[in-house]
């Protein structure tokens, strides 16, 4: 992606990190320009480098700024909210057709959505496109829309401020498991299964399926030494010509039998084949059981609707309120519900045109669902059913792989032990 000869132009939102870095990270929190410049000159030489704000507010900032040359574009704030978006705008376009047309790689420092067309216009005329931005306080869409997206909080190592609990009880807390990577890397690689293929094809593969990936964010330091610990699901090898680092995936059939001691990574990797051969596609976050709760809350405030508008009401709950609660987080949570039989679809086919979707009918939850918690129960239930049946008995269910599988994280004993209590209720109904 980056050559001897690529020349960089960095775009600081500067309230826009300022604001995000203290409300994720705590208000004592100072954004370490000197981070953000390093990532930028990893990039290529950096040709253009500003920060658009009101210094005449953020004049405390200036200092560190101008010593890093950056160059200081003054956006008094009685201009309106968006008046230092708009400039940015403008000098990126005026960037795109005046003298700097060599630009080949910007670095958009800024989490806000509203930069989604400029993204897709800048790398419509040939520019690689780098976001930056603080997790959960970066949109989806902008996200999306670059060529990679790097969380400022990661590469600054920043602890997030923790949050208050869900209903398990436990404190949550912004985390990357590194068993999305992994399926990210299996995705990459899928179509290539029998290939050894350039490392650099593979990440390139891996960020085009998702932009934010990035091996710092589950503390590799380096791709070579992600790649590597992840031997269950490939091999690596030094190319014969030119030395470089090649990979192939492992078949499936070579990964084994499950054994006693097996690693936790690879079993969690099982369990959601497993369930990927039953048509859920899963991904471990502890955002899962909010979003179950806030779909319970969304239904009962919106009766008589179909699940796709009503799938659609709750992303956009999540992307108003909590950008870092993914769009693919929502959608496989509800196809979840939609496995484990939460829902009872209108069958009244004169309400509809003959070929309507099953999802675009009236849906209600079933009888025995009164409760945000009880619609938890049931989905979670159904999940370590199947995978009870799959695995061959219900005390084959690796508890921590569970909790990990159904919430994200292991975050205490009140968790394992409410794991616990699922499987034996499984186990009393067999």
């Amino acid at each position: 992606m980056i050559g001897d000869d690529s020349q960089v132009a960095v775009f600081i939102d500067y309230e826009n990190i300022e604001l995000s870095c203290r409300e994720k990270m705590g208000s004592d929190v100072e954004v370490d320009w000197s981070t953000v410049l390093e990532t930028a000159v990893e990039l290529g030489r950096v040709v253009i480098r500003r920060a658009y704000g009101d210094w005449a507010i953020f004049s405390s900032g200036q200092r560190e700024l101008l010593g890093l040359g950056i160059e200081l574009v003054h956006i008094p704030s009685k201009r309106g909210k968006n008046a230092a978006d708009i400039r940015i705008v403008i000098d990126a376009l005026e960037m795109l057709m005046g003298e700097h047309t060599n630009i080949s790689h910007v670095l958009l420092v800024s989490g806000d959505g509203d930069f989604t067309e400029l993204v897709h216009r800048l790398r419509g005329y040939g520019k690689i496109v780098v976001g930056l931005g603080v997790s959960g306080a970066s949109a989806e869409y902008l996200i999306n829309a670059c060529d990679q997206f790097i969380f400022y909080d990661v590469i600054a190592d920043l602890a997030p401020k923790g949050e208050q609990g869900d209903e398990l009880g436990e404190i949550t807390q912004a985390s990357f498991d590194v068993s999305e990577a992994r399926q990210l890397l299996r995705r990459a690689l899928q179509s290539r299964e029998e290939e050894w293929i350039n490392g650099g094809q593979v990440k390139d593969a891996m960020l085009r399926l998702n932009p934010a990936f990035n091996e710092h964010n589950y503390n590799y330091d380096s791709f070579k030494s992600f790649l590597a610990a992840q031997n269950d699901l490939v091999r690596l090898r030094t190319a014969s010509e030119g030395g470089h680092l090649e990979v192939q995936m492992v078949p499936e059939q070579d990964n084994g039998a499950i054994t006693e001691h097996e690693a936790p990574e690879v079993l969690l990797d099982r369990y959601l084949r497993y369930l990927a051969q039953q048509k859920i596609r899963m991904t471990p976050t502890e955002h899962r059981p909010r979003i179950i709760l806030k779909f319970y809350n969304v239904y009962k405030n919106n009766p008589h609707k179909s699940l796709t508008a009503l799938k659609e009401e709750l992303h956009a709950y999540f992307e108003e309120t909590a950008p870092n609660v993914k769009w693919q987080y929502v959608h496989e949570t509800i196809h979840q519900l939609f496995r484990t039989y939460c829902f009872v679809f209108d069958h009244d086919d004169s309400k509809y045109v003959s070929d309507v979707r099953l999802w675009d009918r009236e849906v209600t939850l079933v009888d025995d669902v009164r409760s945000p918690a009880q619609l938890l129960h049931r989905c979670d239930r159904g999940l370590l059913k199947k995978i009870g049946r799959r695995v061959g008995s219900y005390d084959d269910i690796d508890v921590e792989v569970a909790a990990r599988l159904l919430y994200g994280s292991v975050r205490g004993q009140k968790m394992l032990d409410h794991v616990v209590q699922l499987i034996d209720e499984l186990k009393e109904e067999a």
